[in-house]
């Protein structure tokens, strides 16, 4: 009863923290925009019918390029219910090729006395979108049961204080490493009190989550140091500038905030299995010491590190895999790529994050031990 009520306590805590952050950003909304896009929408709307149509099959692949004409009934906006002409361009970038019934998005450029244009911006992927999302959280609750659910409602949450508290606090000009950490200790009390209630377990995890944030923004800033990287090496920096020349955004602190959030997942992942390990081996074999319980933990976390390194260093490389085909094609030299930023924003983000995994196994075993040991000799006494 009691930790129900302690699990209820944290769940009116999100909403009530969850409005209080709608109500401060309908106060201070994000002003500055660097591109003004007065008197241009994008709607929703079906094509009807194929006015014109001239295309041509590009060489060496099944796409068209070429121009079509299309009548849409727009599904959205203003013309809601309206059968316009669109022009849809095809190129080698831009290649929408479109049918009858085909759902688009529409991009309508109507500045105020000027006649408007109407043109293909992409296809409508509302309904792909919805149906993977449900086939997710459909998979998540009938293979994870009750525990599914509550995993779909942490991660709904831990996105919305991405979106609603991150982004805006650093928009606005937070410095960015307080704004990521506190997002960080939110996103982890959210998600463990939901996966697992209240207990000495998951305050464990909690600590010891916190515990492997502050490991990896010591290893970032040595290693910043040494790489001589910081935001301003990002790929947008030049837009990054910018907005902080009008909003005061701190933009040297990105890369760390970036790596943070990515990497934080893998580090909760490691802390709950490592700990949930120890207190269920504490349970059944009671006259564990602290010593057995911390070597059990090191046990533990060796068998997970390899494939918890491997899967962030490989999602990096991933992502990465089309720029590394472009400057190959390039013919770049092994020391122009090692000291490029490029690569080397790369190995910061899968290392970083790969060394905070590492450091949370020792960190979470010597907490679990410290945790088990009190409240063993609590319930002795």
């Amino acid at each position: 009863m009691k930790r129900r009520r302690a699990d209820l306590a944290v769940i009116l805590a999100m909403a009530v923290l969850a409005a209080v952050i709608c109500i401060i950003n309908r106060s201070d909304p994000i002003s500055y925009e660097m591109y003004t896009s007065e008197g241009i929408t994008y709607e929703k709307g079906t094509v009807t019918q194929v006015l014109e149509e001239n295309l041509e099959r590009e060489q060496g692949s099944e796409r068209y390029r070429g121009k079509q004409v299309l009548k849409v009934r727009m599904k959205t906006g203003e013309l809601k219910g309206q059968e316009i002409e669109v022009s849809n361009e095809l190129s080698s970038t831009h290649n929408i090729l479109s049918g009858v019934g085909q759902n688009l998005v529409i991009k309508v450029d109507a500045p105020e006395g000027v006649t408007p244009f109407y043109s293909v911006f992409n296809y409508d992927r509302t309904a792909g979108t919805a149906m993977f999302l449900g086939m997710f959280a459909l998979f998540m609750i009938l293979v994870g049961g009750m525990k599914g659910l509550r995993s779909m409602i942490g991660l709904a949450y831990a996105m919305f204080l991405v979106m609603a508290f991150l982004l805006p606090a650093v928009y606005h000009g937070w410095p960015p490493v307080a704004a990521a950490v506190l997002t960080s200790l939110l996103i982890a009390v959210s998600s463990m009190v939901l996966l697992n209630g209240v207990s000495r377990k998951t305050v464990t995890a909690i600590a010891a989550t916190m515990a492997g944030v502050i490991a990896a923004a010591v290893v970032y800033y040595i290693f910043s140091s040494v790489l001589h990287l910081s935001g301003f090496n990002l790929e947008e920096s030049e837009e990054l500038i910018l907005i902080q020349n009008s909003t005061g955004m701190h933009v040297g602190e990105l890369l760390f905030t970036g790596i943070l959030i990515a990497s934080l997942g893998a580090v909760m992942d490691m802390t709950m299995s490592v700990a949930s390990s120890l207190f269920e081996m504490k349970h059944i074999h009671p006259e564990m010491t602290q010593k057995e319980i911390f070597r059990s933990g090191m046990t533990v976390g060796r068998d997970m590190i390899g494939t918890m390194c491997q899967t962030l260093v490989l999602a990096f490389a991933g992502t990465a895999l089309a720029s590394l085909l472009v400057m190959i094609s390039y013919g770049t030299t092994f020391n122009q790529l090692l000291s490029s930023d490029y690569t080397a924003l790369e190995l910061m983000h899968s290392l970083t994050g790969s060394m905070a995994v590492i450091l949370t196994v020792p960190i979470t075993s010597g907490l679990s031990a410290l945790v088990m040991e009190s409240s063993w000799k609590n319930k002795n006494h």
